[in-house]
């Protein structure tokens, strides 16, 4: 059951919340106030304290300059956070589940690397902010139960071979795009019913985030994806890789720029774009090659029976070398000093004669006679190396994996709310 108030009700309790979120930031971290109930999720209360405490925490995380009428805007979505999180513990409590003092600690670890803070430097940190004790504690605590309930889920999700070879695939046939770093927020519509209130959030975030939060922040503590504890980054991904809905809103951004609420069969995401990298022919692949160039100097003052000779040289040596030991005996005779090998070059990093010259040749073969500035060179692929930069099978497979847990999650949660007794009393 979900309570119902009259609007001027709703809208006395949120200006009394922005009274206390903004005098809260001014007073002591441990002060108390009597100010009671925001909900009560199966007869366990969620206090107008805990709400405003986690905003302040929001604020602090996501560099928000808190106000009256942002502090409105988030709390709706702040509360249905809250609710979740108290659902998810309830039912970590009943399977048996126990977060620890060291999860909890690993918890606030992975917080001060990701903030660039010092070690154990967390808790010093929110109580210079006027955060008061046990508020990151209470968020790290439900996240960290679900993560258990979530990994014992893990094996009722298959993920057949046909489906990473497809997802590969699709990568492979789309090499030569861009390849983009992104960060999502995401906002699940879990009923048809609330897509408009989940819109109304996603612009109230989108709002938030033109203002100068940052994306991280807010992607860690509203967003429903796996990624949120990453900061919403998904890392480097290929063309193929994501949604339909959600590449086209990604190809039409440019680096640091944030879409518009992107509505898919699942929900609304909100991305960013970070990086973009453009694509060649070989993005799956990178090559690295050992050359040795055998190098004669020819300059134009050179008697012309001269220059013959050493070209004939060179002709001799292209015909009858068959490996880069003998071209290095050769310039050893020579005394070539501008003759040697090279060692893990990218073909995209030779000039345009060598590039050509190699771009078709075997290794141990030496190329036709190149001519350059001030001499004339030969060049042999002593050895050529090919790393596949694809994902590995046991990523695709874990990614993929991911996002069923992600499907499993979110239709578990969609359950524990149908079957519990929520009152919302602001």
């Amino acid at each position: 059951m979900i309570s119902k108030l009259s609007i001027p009700k709703i809208t006395n309790v949120c200006l009394l919340l922005a009274v206390i979120v903004l005098m809260s930031f001014r007073a002591p971290a441990y002060a108390q106030s009597p100010v009671g109930v925001a909900a009560v999720v199966n007869d366990e209360p969620i206090s107008i304290i805990d709400l405003v405490e986690r905003i302040k925490l929001i604020a602090v995380s996501s560099n928000i300059q808190m106000t009256p009428q942002k502090s409105n805007e988030m709390a709706p979505q702040v509360l249905q956070q809250l609710i979740n999180e108290t659902l998810q513990m309830q039912e970590a409590e009943r399977r048996g589940l126990e977060v620890i003092d060291e999860d909890i600690a690993r918890g606030k670890s992975i917080i001060e690397q990701n903030a660039g803070l010092p070690t154990d430097s967390l808790d010093r940190f929110l109580e210079q902010r006027q955060i008061a004790p046990g508020t990151i504690e209470n968020q790290i605590k439900p996240q960290v139960a679900w993560q258990k309930l979530l990994g014992s889920m893990r094996n009722e999700v298959q993920i057949s071979d046909a489906e990473i070879d497809d997802n590969l695939q699709r990568i492979v046939n789309n090499q030569g795009k861009p390849r983009n770093r992104v960060q999502e927020i995401f906002l699940p519509v879990d009923n048809p019913q609330d897509s408009t209130r989940v819109y109304q959030s996603a612009l109230e975030i989108l709002n938030v985030l033109k203002q100068g939060a940052e994306f991280s922040g807010l992607a860690r503590q509203f967003s429903a994806s796996a990624s949120a504890a990453n900061g919403g980054d998904l890392g480097w991904l290929y063309s193929g890789e994501l949604a339909s809905e959600l590449q086209q809103a990604v190809n039409q951004l440019e680096p640091d720029q944030i879409s518009e609420p992107v509505q898919t069969i699942r929900g609304y995401y909100i991305i960013k774009l970070l990086d973009r990298r453009v694509g060649d022919a070989n993005v799956v692949t990178d090559v690295r090659l050992d050359l040795y160039q055998l190098f004669v100097p020819l300059t134009s003052d050179m008697p012309k029976d001269q220059i013959d000779a050493k070209l004939a040289m060179l002709n001799n040596t292209q015909e009858t070398a068959n490996s880069c030991e003998a071209l290095a005996n050769v310039a050893v005779d020579l005394g070539s000093e501008l003759s040697g090998e090279m060692k893990g070059i990218s073909p995209t990093e030779l000039s345009g004669p060598i590039s050509q010259a190699v771009s078709n040749l075997e290794p141990q073969k030496p190329s036709n006679i190149i001519r350059v500035d001030g001499g004339a060179l030969l060049v042999m692929i002593c050895n050529k190396t090919e790393e596949s930069n694809l994902p590995s099978r046991n990523e695709v497979e874990n990614r993929l994996r991911m996002e069923r847990l992600d499907i499993l999650a979110r239709r578990k949660l969609r359950e524990l709310r149908r079957q519990a007794f929520i009152d919302i009393r602001m």
